[in-house]
């Protein structure tokens, strides 16, 4: 199986924002007001970055959409294509 980009980018960030999560999640508590704020802010503007590159990745027709329907918003699924991205290789 060749290298899907869109997928590989996506779970290294999800990778990235998870260990960033879980590192204010004990530093300030799971139930904080800070972290549930935090949180989204982290949370927006991974999937907002992912979003607008693959937007751009989209453009220049590298990638294109996946045929499972998955939404970047919804987080990882079980597709071999894209993990959940919603992206594929052209």
């Amino acid at each position: 199986m060749k290298l899907q980009l869109a997928r590989e980018l996506f779970l290294f960030g999800l990778k990235i924002m998870k260990d960033i999560l879980s590192l204010m999640e004990f530093k300030m508590g799971k139930s904080s007001d800070d972290y549930k704020y935090y949180k989204k802010q982290v949370m927006d503007a991974f999937y907002n970055g992912m979003k607008e590159l693959f937007q751009k990745l989209e453009n220049d027709k590298l990638i294109t959409r996946c045929s499972c329907g998955a939404k970047l918003r919804q987080g990882y699924q079980k597709c071999p294509d894209c993990s959940g991205c919603g992206y594929k290789n052209v």
